[in-house]
C-alpha cells in the first residue's frame, strides 16, 4: 500500500482509544441525522439521494476529499491536493533511457492513487473523454539528457488511446516548435504582477480541450526550479521577457501565467519528470548534481507537484552540502502560486502518497 511520505510532514497519529461508545436509541437518532444531511447535500447539487450516495461510493479517496474539501471552504482555505510520488528501481535501462513497460506500470499506479479508481482503466478513462483533444506539453529543452522523457509521452497516448478512447489523431504530444495552425498565436494576456504581455498558442486557447504537463525537476540557476508551472514557458511567444529570479519576476510571472484560464481550466494531469533530476548548477546538464532518484511526481495541481518536486531537491541539496540547502527562488514561487489561489504549497495542504514500487 502507497504510505504517505515524510517530505510533507509526519501524518497525525491515530487515535489511542475507542470514542463516541452510544446506546442504541442515539445510534438510530444519529443515523436519521446523518441521513437527513445527506439528503440536503443531495440536494443542493440537483441530485437525488442515491446519486449522491453513489457518487461518494465511488472511491474511498473521493470521499475523503469531499470533506477535506468542505472543511478547507468552511475555513476559507483551498482543498488539499493530493500528489502522488511513485519509484521503481528499475526504471532506468541505460544512461538517460527509460524502461517503457516499467513507466507505463509506474503511471498506472500513481493514476489509482491519485483519482481513487479501482483499476487502471477506470482511472485512465477519468483523465479524458473520447471526445477530448489532448494536448500533451512535453519540455524537450536540455536534451540529450536534461528533458522529459518521451516514453512518458508515448505511453500517454497509447494509454489514453486504449482506455480513455481518444481518437489517437487527437493528441498531440509538443514543446515549443508546434507546426501550423496549433502555432498560431492569441491575443494577448497581461499578467497582473508585472503587466507583462504574452501570448499563448493556439493549441491551447482554441483547439485542446485537455491538457497534460509533462515537466522535467531540475535547479534552474540553482536557487529556481523548472517543473510543472515553468514548463509553459514553452507555450507563449515570448519566454525570454519571463526570465530573473528576481522576486518580482519568475517567482510570480510563472504561477501567474499558468493559471491563466486556457491553461488553469483545460490542465487535467501534472506529471513532473523525476527520473534522474538534476538539484543545482545552471539551467544546463551537469554530471555531478545528477541522482537516479528513479520517480514520477503525479498531480492534478501544478503548486503542489512543484513544491513536492522542490522538498525532493532541497533533501538531495542537503545531503551533498552537509546542511540545509534552501532553494529560495523555488519557494518564492510555490508561495506566490498558493497565494494566487493556483494550488496549495504548505506541506499540511499537500495530501502525500508514496508508492514504491520496489
Amino acid at each position: 500500500m502507497a504510505q504517505p511520505h515524510d517530505w510533507c510532514g509526519e501524518p497525525p497519529a491515530a487515535s489511542d482509544g475507542l470514542e463516541g461508545h452510544l446506546s442504541l436509541g442515539q445510534i438510530g437518532h444519529d443515523f436519521a441525522r446523518r441521513d437527513a444531511r445527506l439528503a440536503r447535500r443531495a440536494a443542493s447539487l440537483g441530485m437525488t439521494r442515491r446519486e449522491f450516495l453513489a457518487s461518494l461510493a465511488a472511491s474511498a479517496a473521493g470521499m475523503l476529499a469531499l470533506a477535506d474539501a468542505r472543511a478547507a471552504a468552511a475555513q476559507g482555505l483551498p482543498a488539499k491536493s493530493r500528489v502522488v510520488v511513485v519509484t521503481h528501481p528499475e526504471v532506468i535501462v541505460k544512461d538517460y533511457r527509460a524502461n517503457p513497460p516499467v513507466v507505463r506500470r509506474m503511471l498506472d499506479r500513481a493514476l489509482v492513487e491519485l483519482t481513487g479508481r479501482e483499476t487502471e482503466g477506470q482511472a485512465w478513462a477519468s483523465i479524458a473523454r473520447e471526445d477530448d483533444f489532448v494536448a500533451v506539453k512535453h519540455n524537450s529543452m536540455g536534451a540529450p539528457t536534461l528533458h522529459s522523457h518521451t516514453e512518458i509521452n508515448d505511453i500517454l497516448a497509447s494509454a489514453l488511446a486504449k482506455e480513455a478512447k481518444v481518437d489517437p489523431k487527437r493528441i498531440l504530444a509538443v514543446d515549443r516548435q508546434l507546426p501550423p495552425p496549433y502555432a498560431d498565436l492569441s491575443e494577448p494576456f497581461t499578467l497582473p504582477s508585472s503587466h507583462l504581455r504574452t501570448r499563448l498558442r493556439r493549441l491551447y486557447t482554441d483547439q485542446a480541450t485537455a491538457i497534460i504537463n509533462v515537466s522535467v525537476l531540475k535547479a534552474h540557476f540553482s536557487e529556481g526550479i523548472s517543473a510543472a508551472m515553468k514548463n509553459h514557458l514553452g507555450s507563449v511567444n515570448n519566454p525570454a521577457a519571463f526570465h530573473g529570479w528576481e522576486p518580482d519576476r519568475m517567482p510570480k510571472s510563472l504561477p501567474e501565467l499558468s493559471a491563466l484560464p486556457p491553461i488553469r481550466d483545460k490542465t487535467r494531469l501534472v506529471i513532473v519528470d523525476a527520473i534522474r533530476p538534476l538539484y543545482a548548477a545552471t539551467f544546463t546538464d551537469h554530471p555531478d548534481y545528477r541522482w537516479d532518484f528513479r520517480g514520477l511526481i503525479v498531480a492534478t495541481d501544478p503548486v503542489a507537484a512543484t513544491a513536492v518536486g522542490m522538498r525532493i531537491l532541497e533533501k538531495q541539496r542537503a545531503v551533498a552540502r552537509g546542511k540545509a540547502w534552501p532553494m529560495t527562488a523555488a519557494r518564492q514561487m510555490v508561495a506566490w502560486g498558493q497565494a494566487i489561489g493556483l494550488g496549495n504549497a504548505q506541506a499540511d495542504r499537500i495530501d502525500l502518497v508514496q508508492a514504491d514500487m520496489a
